[in-house]
């Protein structure tokens, strides 16, 4: 059973735990159904954001949650891409800033990571899936054994050169 002794320290983090927890007592997670439809081009990063939004339940907070978002010039929006960026997405807080890289996975649905140092080189780089507000909550609880990672860890070209956590 997770530990909630963790005082959260932000709105986000307060309903991830609590997502976590209700989740790890009934074993189902939260239903939010679809993600929102893109209706232009012009609209992707919102739209992205929009995604983020609604997969970690932001508008339910009851206060708006700030989010910026922009084209990530290091990681590709699909894997072995190289034509179109990948989308950074942060939110901001007091204390701290989440980060975010939103990718397509190889079953084409877009995902999201949270970045954070590797372990061996220190460059920031996809460390955690998170596609829910209970695996944020499962995040800051560390819950999971491992969390499970990011598939796209090992596959960053922001590792620094040479990094041994870099698959080839």
């Amino acid at each position: 059973m997770p530990s909630t002794t963790r005082t959260p320290s932000n709105p986000i983090e307060a309903a991830a735990i609590q997502a976590a927890v209700k989740r790890a007592q009934t074993g189902q997670a939260s239903r939010i159904g679809p993600d929102p439809a893109l209706h232009s081009h012009d609209t992707e990063l919102r739209w992205v954001e929009a995604v983020l939004r609604h997969r970690l339940s932001l508008n339910s907070l009851g206060r708006p949650v700030s989010i910026r978002t922009k084209d990530d010039d290091t990681h590709p929006l699909v894997a072995d891409g190289q034509h179109f960026p990948a989308v950074a997405l942060s939110i901001p807080f007091a204390d701290r800033t989440l980060n975010f890289l939103a990718t397509y996975d190889d079953r084409r649905r877009l995902t999201f990571d949270l970045i954070g140092p590797c372990d061996r080189c220190g460059k920031p780089v996809p460390v955690e899936e998170i596609n829910s507000l209970e695996d944020l909550g499962d995040h800051f609880l560390q819950t999971r054994d491992g969390l499970g990672g990011s598939p796209r860890l090992r596959t960053s070209p922001a590792h620094a050169d040479g990094c041994l956590a870099r698959g080839n």
